[in-house]
């Protein structure tokens, strides 16, 4: 007979942490906005599952508070890793649904997908990735008629997210984390933690897969949470609530900002939007900073349009003599100009190169930059004097292979010689070198 208790005791704690992970399930989704009691077999609850614990648990959280017919699963192949690991990834999902009886939609991309949208958008593979995860996303959503998308992501990604931004420089608008629902897209699990996830697997007996590129440090979340987490788990106690509180504070005084910037309005001039500079020039900077990011959404821009060309166009009205000087900048196919007495936003052209891309800009005063990505041979002043060549630089910040050419090198073409004064690696979160 006592031997026996401790099993029952074991069965009843299983049961009891089974039954408070689905709770947070179910409240996660309120939380979201989700009305349970709209989710039915003609307009279900999708969930985007990647074969990994946090979309696992999630799936198998919502198959115990809904019927399958009430389910839908999508998952993508994004055919960047090796054909088994990707393949099986895939084939982890659908046998999983099989087995929850949910329906389930696998979308594979074709090989050198992600690759050629990375080349396009003049971003990191990640970033592609994401982007063509999140367009079927879309077309699931309207397909499925879904009355929401799930999306696994817990509180140590928001965690993760909210230092990657720091570190990339992001300000207020960008310094509060995930948003627990944008569109038809929800995030359930963002109060829920990693230990949590992988305690509620186990206590079901369920397996999961693992992305062999987790524990690649070279992609800047992975460093984030293989290296700087637990160092700051070691020494700094408390800092992930300092951090929520912090980014709580961030997400209000961004939505304060945010009302005063949508009140200013674009107008269309042929293929571009334009505004009254003195209208804008009279805004405080964070607010304009705001204003020029609503075109660029407006436009729509097609990728992240560098903080130091934003910069350079909020500040124009303390270099130049309004409204009898113009000013030019553009990056990543977008031009922000000053003529006479508007502003003004539109697409260019990108002047790209065989290894990246290159933007010219021209000041009044004669000088000319060009804002390029590094090529063979690149070499920039030292704080001695002497010359030190850029990919050696990048070898000691350990960039990774896919920021080599994403970091922007401004270039002096007025000067003799045409020198190198500046590397901006604080864009995608390494250091800055600028000669002096």
């Amino acid at each position: 007979m006592t031997a026996k208790a401790p099993a029952r005791g074991l069965f009843c704690f299983r049961g009891l942490l089974l039954r408070s992970f689905e709770e947070k399930v179910r409240e996660g989704l309120i939380a979201c906005g989700v009305a349970l009691e709209s989710v039915t077999p003609e307009h279900p609850l999708g969930v985007a599952v990647s074969g990994g614990a946090d979309s696992v648990s999630l799936l198998c959280a919502l198959s115990s508070l809904f019927a399958a017919d009430m389910l839908r699963v999508i998952t993508i192949n994004h055919n960047i890793r090796e054909e088994n690991e990707t393949s099986g990834d895939a084939r982890f999902v659908a046998d999983l649904c099989e087995v929850l009886k949910v329906p389930c939609k696998v979308v594979t991309l074709p090989r050198g997908e992600v690759a050629r949208v990375s080349e396009a958008r003049s971003h990191g593979v990640e970033d592609a990735a994401r982007f063509l995860r999140y367009e079927a996303f879309a077309s699931f959503c309207e397909e499925e008629r879904l009355s929401a998308l799930c999306l696994a992501h817990n509180q140590n990604d928001e965690m993760e997210t909210l230092l990657m931004r720091f570190l990339q420089g992001s300000g207020s608008e960008g310094g509060f984390g995930m948003s627990r629902q944008r569109g038809k897209m929800v995030r359930p699990l963002l109060d829920v933690s990693r230990t949590e996830i992988e305690a509620y697997l186990r206590a079901r007996g369920q397996n999961w897969r693992t992305d062999s590129t987790n524990n690649d440090t070279a992609y800047l979340r992975n460093n984030i949470r293989k290296n700087l987490i637990p160092l700051l788990n070691t020494h700094f106690a408390g800092w992930s609530a300092a951090l929520k509180n912090g980014a709580e504070k961030a997400f209000f005084d961004n939505d304060a900002l945010q009302a005063i910037a949508d009140k200013m309005q674009w107008n269309r001039e042929g293929g571009a939007l334009c505004m009254n500079a003195a209208d804008f020039y009279a805004q405080p900077a964070a607010v304009r900073r705001r204003i020029l990011f609503n075109a660029f959404n407006e436009l729509p821009a097609d990728g992240r349009v560098p903080y130091s060309v934003v910069r350079a166009a909020v500040m124009w009205n303390e270099r130049v003599s309004m409204p009898n000087e113009s000013q030019s900048v553009s990056a990543h196919g977008v031009e922000i100009s000053l003529k006479s007495d508007k502003i003004y936003v539109k697409k260019c052209e990108n002047k790209a190169t065989e290894s990246g891309f290159l933007d010219i800009i021209e000041e009044d005063s004669g000088s000319v930059y060009l804002r390029r990505s590094v090529q063979s041979g690149d070499v920039i002043k030292t704080k001695d004097g002497t010359m030190k060549s850029v990919q050696k630089i990048f070898g000691d910040w350990k960039v990774s292979a896919e920021d080599k050419n994403r970091i922007p090198l401004i270039q002096d073409v007025s000067q003799k010689g045409q020198p190198i004064i500046a590397i901006l690696g604080s864009e995608f979160g390494y250091s800055d070198w600028i000669v002096k």
